[in-house]
Parts: structure tokens; sequence; C-alpha cells
């Protein structure tokens, strides 16, 4: 059995990610779905969370923040297509933490579907606290 899986992680701008991994973690709908060499097929939607993408070895070797989306895996292959990606280590606690104060009192849909994520990207930054303890 193979050792590796092809990943492809897409947001609307760029292949944000591309390459040959251990292990992959994506927020499914339903709950959080691990990625395995030789998992079977599957499609589902994403919800707001951590994409954790893991070597060979099973270390992480990077972590993003999806906003939403879809995931398709095959056997060989696992494809996140994003709405938006950011890399975990790129996000600002302290400017989302004001994001999130500016859009609390906000009332169109919109506005708090953004207030949502920015809360949701906080959620992830406090648990990658933990993970490195």
């Amino acid at each position: 059995m193979e050792s590796t899986i092809s990943f492809d992680l897409v947001s609307p701008e760029q292949l944000v990610f591309n390459d040959k991994v251990g292990m992959i973690i994506v927020p499914g709908k339903e709950g959080d779905i691990g990625v395995l060499p030789g998992h079977s097929k599957l499609l589902s939607s994403l919800r707001p969370g951590r994409v954790m993408v893991y070597g060979e070895d099973k270390h992480l070797l990077q972590s993003f923040f999806v906003s939403g989306g879809f995931v398709e895996i095959n056997p060989e292959k696992c494809i996140v297509l994003a709405e938006e990606v950011f890399e975990m280590s790129s996000l600002d606690k302290n400017k989302i933490e004001k994001q999130v104060q500016e859009l609390e009192n906000e009332t169109s849909n919109e506005l708090k579907q953004q207030y949502l994520i920015a809360k949701l990207k906080i959620e992830a930054l406090e648990s990658t606290h933990y993970e490195k303890i």
C-alpha cells in the first residue's frame, strides 16, 4: 500500500498546495475527516475550519484555515476546493479580534458571515496553541 497520497488545496485564485503527503485532516460538514492513502471515495462539503497537512512521518507540515468549500477523496488523491484559504501562520489574532469587534453590531447577512468566519479563525488559532504544547 502507498505511504503517501496526492493532495491539492485550491482557492478561486490559485493552487495553494500540491504535493504527496502522509495524511490530511479536513473540516467536513459533519465532523473532521482524516484522509490516509487508500481512503475510500468520498465527496463532502466543508465547514469553516483547519486543514492540517502531515508528512509521511505523520508530523504536521502545514496548517490552513478554510472558510468552506468541498473535498473530493479517492484512494490516490484528495482535492480541497476552498472558498477562501489562509495559512494559519499568516493569521494575526489581534487583528482578527478587532475585526470581530467591528462586525459584532452589523446586521447584514454578508457581514454576519464575515463575523462568524473571523470567530472561527480565532478558535482555530487558539486550538493551534494547544497543539504546540
